[in-house]
């Protein structure tokens, strides 16, 4: 949430409560969720490019960024 007000990110995945407290704070630009995107633990993966033909051994040797900021894993 912080990222997406902060205008660092355009999108974020977050529960809906980030976007309900920030609202009945008053926020003049308060971000609107999608509901139940996911039914199960919620986690996808975003590329920034289309990858039409994307097989799990893409990410092999690839830095991917986690949910939180600060969050990194390389995968071997």
């Amino acid at each position: 949430m912080t990222a997406v007000l902060s205008g660092e990110a355009d999108i974020g995945f977050m529960g809906s409560e980030s976007s309900i407290y920030t609202y009945n704070e008053g926020a003049n630009d308060y971000v609107v969720n999608f509901a139940q995107l996911t039914q199960r633990a919620g986690n996808f993966l975003v590329a920034r490019e289309e990858m039409p033909e994307f097989t799990w051994n893409d990410l092999k040797g690839k830095l991917v960024l986690g949910g939180r900021k600060g969050v990194r894993h390389h995968i071997m």
